[in-house]
């Protein structure tokens, strides 16, 4: 019932500021809005423009376009401004409650990602060159040049400071700066600001990506600490994208996609406008592929199998084999836009998506998936000072422990609702960025039966949070930014996430910034609340009697269970980061940045130990103390049967006996508990340009480097990633080919997560893509990944990876 209640209160809250936005958006004031544009028709993105007599200003965007609000009525000039170049347009009539749209043509010589902007670093459109963090974008273009393989970490694969592990075709762990793990959560992802996350773990689930990959418009990931302005699990940065509207991608697109690993493919989109300010898009999607999962039953395909418990450089063997057919795919979106005037957009926007086969890995192995279904919904109101989301993300999966043969089923959701304003202030000078969010997640582990499966009972909780961000330019070149965010939720204590940065700009296209941030990661459900078998149960059923003769029932008639269960007393991992960062154009044609970055990580949260552990010196948690009878058991029984206990059991044994919460005796084998502390500190280097006006050349490097202050001996703490790293990458782009060859290479590193300790064999990896228009309607490519077959792995218990070549069609209209 209090689900339900706060459930339908954010609905209701959503609905409201819903209303209370859309009323705003249609107070009676002038607006103006336009795009800047090249004589050829490209959208100029960078671009400062000012209005006449203020220091009110708007940053176009990647496309080009601009808006100012509250402008007042009558004749004023515009100056629009990038670098060296600049134009100013005079005469520009504005009317009380009407909108004058105004383009710009210019023909200014631009240089080399000089007109990218971005979005997520302060929530608010900039040139890349001025964001306050460390800050990776993806264009539209070289999305679409890679889109046919459907898998999204690649996007990023060849990019500073990025760790992309691949296990199978689809299991990524998409990580940057460090702690890395086999279901790593660190850094949080967002589709048009909804979070499409397991809602019972965390992580990323890249099969269920509900539409094509060229459906995104950005790309843009954050580097470093974001939760002052994002939140919880905003750790080591944020990924930040957002699709294609109805409005500016009509038209349709059908491509079909072959090749090894038995794949076929097929994606399918259509965009157009229905009237009265309406638009509308679907999406759909079917692939079938085999994969790299191989059999561990009998063999392993590397290492040695381990033949007891807490063996390390070995791979924990497995009962039962994953089911080799074919992985299947299967998603859908539709979505409904509305303009509403003055810049005002309402969407609407709901899909699913379809998974049925692949094998993750885990801590405690690998998890075969039966079937699973991720339905969503988004509701949204945005306009140039709002923005409004509610969402709803559903998680309902059912797979098999490939180590023991136990079936589990996870239904989980997510719902929540955020409200972000902003405002300039003092002529201009400064920005306001204010928001509040509210979420609740509910998890259950009930199969069809009604048995709960990995919890001992269902759970629904609440999170909220409040944020907000300022920003003053002191002069010209100093521009300051000070963020802060407060979260809060019954699971743990209230968390405040402050974020300093000072941006000194060089000249109009290089800056340096110095930055101060702290950030923290939630327990998930599943770390707090799992309940789930590791051994069979322990045959105790002679002691039964003993509870019967003293008119109880103890629960030893159905064996004791041996069991991992959660931590409810669990903190957050908090990180505290301090960063020096430069980015700036070289010329005309090249583009660098250098991050150097300082992190100090403490609370870390273990993975299973054994719940009884010498390091910590006892029990690791107090939620399930020593067993205690029935409190109707009689007094006599009682007392002998824990003496009975203690004589039959063995010390180590007898000292994990406790109580499920309906009161079953249960042995608490494994827990989780918060232990560690560590300081890294790493280099990102990131370079690209233009040789000529077909050719771009990038190359990055990263370095990590780190000292554990407080060590857990039976779980030692490990970046889980590569101190050295580089990468780089040719491209070539013409009228009708392009081409590009990138090359990645990985310094071997130890892996530690779970039931998987080992090392990670350094190796790199060469792809290749390439793509055609045979007419202006009709395209054919070849995605290559691992080109020369170098078969590796690159998390220790992951499948070995080969060659996956692809060839597609597409048709267009």
């Amino acid at each position: 019932m209090k689900s339900c209640k706060r459930g339908t209160l954010i609905w209701l809250l959503s609905a409201g500021c819903l209303w209370a936005g859309m009323a705003l958006g249609q107070a009676d004031s002038g607006r103006i809005e336009g795009k800047v544009v090249t004589s050829d028709g490209i959208g100029v993105g960078g671009v400062s423009v000012v209005l006449e007599g203020t220091s009110v200003s708007q940053t176009t965007d990647a496309t080009g376009q601009y808006a100012f609000t509250g402008v007042p009525a009558g004749s004023l000039s515009i100056t629009f401004s990038l670098g060296d170049s600049s134009a100013v347009e005079s005469g520009v009539e504005v009317t009380a409650g009407a909108t004058t749209a105004h383009d710009v043509t210019v023909d200014w010589q631009l240089g080399f990602a000089e007109t990218i902007t971005v979005h997520s670093a302060s929530r608010r459109t900039e040139r890349i060159v001025e964001a306050p963090a460390a800050v990776t974008i993806v264009t539209a273009e070289e999305i679409e040049r890679h889109a046919s393989t459907g898998q999204l970490p690649k996007l990023l694969e060849f990019t500073p400071g990025v760790e992309v592990t691949q296990n199978g075709v689809y299991y990524y762990n998409f990580n940057t700066r460090g702690f890395n793990s086999s279901l790593n959560r660190r850094v949080l992802v967002l589709i048009d600001g909804r979070d499409p996350s397991t809602p019972s773990l965390g992580t990323q689930e890249w099969s269920a990506i509900p539409f094509p990959l060229d459906e995104l418009e950005t790309v843009e990931l954050v580097r470093g600490p974001g939760s002052a302005l994002y939140g919880a699990d905003a750790f080591n940065g944020v990924l930040n994208m957002t699709t294609k509207s109805p409005r500016t991608s009509q038209g349709g697109q059908l491509r079909f996609t072959g090749g090894e690993l038995a794949t076929m493919k097929l994606d399918l989109r259509h965009a157009a406008e229905l009237g009265g300010g309406w638009y509308y898009k679907i999406l759909g999607g079917y692939a079938e592929h085999h994969d790299f999962t191989r059999a561990r039953t009998t063999s392993v395909e590397y290492s040695v199998p381990c033949t007891a418990a807490g063996e390390v450089d070995c791979l924990p063997p497995e009962v039962v084999s994953p089911i080799f057919d074919r992985n299947k795919i299967l998603f859908g979106t539709v979505r409904f836009d509305k303009a509403l005037g003055n810049g005002n957009v309402l969407t609407l926007e709901g899909g699913t998506a379809r998974i049925e086969g692949m094998t993750p890995l885990t801590p405690v192995g690998r998890m075969h998936l039966v079937d699973g279904d991720r339905p969503w919904l988004r509701i949204n109101l945005n306009s140039l000072h709002w923005n409004v989301l509610a969402n709803h993300t559903l998680r309902d999966i059912d797979h098999v422990a490939l180590a023991t043969d136990v079936p589990n089923s996870l239904d989980a959701s997510r719902t929540g609702l955020e409200a972000q304003g902003n405002t300039d202030f003092a002529d201009g000078r400064g920005f306001l960025v204010g928001g509040m969010s509210l979420m609740e997640k509910r998890v259950d582990s009930a199969d069809r039966q009604g048995i709960q499966t990995l919890l001992f009972e269902s759970k629904d909780d609440p999170f909220y949070g409040v944020f907000g961000q300022v920003e003053y330019g002191f002069t010209d070149r100093l521009r300051g930014v000070l963020a802060a965010r407060w979260d809060d939720s019954p699971l743990y204590d209230a968390q405040f996430s402050p974020r300093a940065s000072v941006v000194y700009a060089l000249s109009s296209r290089q800056s340096l910034r110095l930055s101060y941030s702290e950030a923290f990661q939630v327990p998930n459900h599943l770390e707090l609340f799992v309940a789930i078998d590791v051994a069979e149960p322990v045959p105790l059923q002679f002691l039964e009697p003993i509870c019967t003769a003293g008119g109880s029932a103890c629960g030893f008639d159905r064996g004791v269970r041996v069991m991992a269960v959660g931590n409810e007393d669990l903190d957050p991992e908090r990180i505290t980061s301090v960063e020096l960062g430069y980015s700036g154009l070289l010329g005309k044609n090249f583009y660098l940045t250098l991050d150097l970055y300082d992190h100090e990580i403490v609370d870390f949260i273990t993975d299973l130990i054994g719940f009884v552990n010498p390091t910590i010196g006892g029990p690791i948690q107090d939620n399930f103390p020593p067993y205690m009878p029935p409190d109707d058991l009689a007094d006599a029984q009682a007392g002998a049967l824990l003496a009975l206990l203690e004589t039959i059991l063995p010390p180590p044994l007898f000292a994990i006996l406790s109580n499920a919460p309906n009161g079953d005796p249960i042995f608490t084998a494994f827990s989780a508990a918060n232990f560690g502390e560590v300081r890294t500190e790493g280099l990102e280097i990131g370079l690209s340009g233009r040789l000529g006006e077909r050719w771009t050349v990038d190359f990055n490097y990263s370095y990590s480097d780190f000292d554990v202050r407080q060590q857990l001996n039976e779980d030692p703490v490990l970046p889980n990633t590569s101190a050295n790293k580089f990468g780089i990458g040719l491209s070539y782009v013409g009228a009708r080919l392009d081409t590009a060859l990138k090359y990645r290479y990985t310094e071997g590193f130890d892996w530690n997560s779970g039931l998987f300790t080992g090392p990670v064999p350094s190796y790199d990896i060469v792809d290749l893509t390439a793509n055609y228009r045979i007419t202006p309607r009709v395209r054919v490519g070849l995605d290559v990944s691992n080109l020369l077959n170098n078969r590796h792995y690159e998390l220790f218990g992951g499948d070995l990876l080969d060659r996956r070549a692809l060839a597609h069609v597409s048709f267009s209209w």
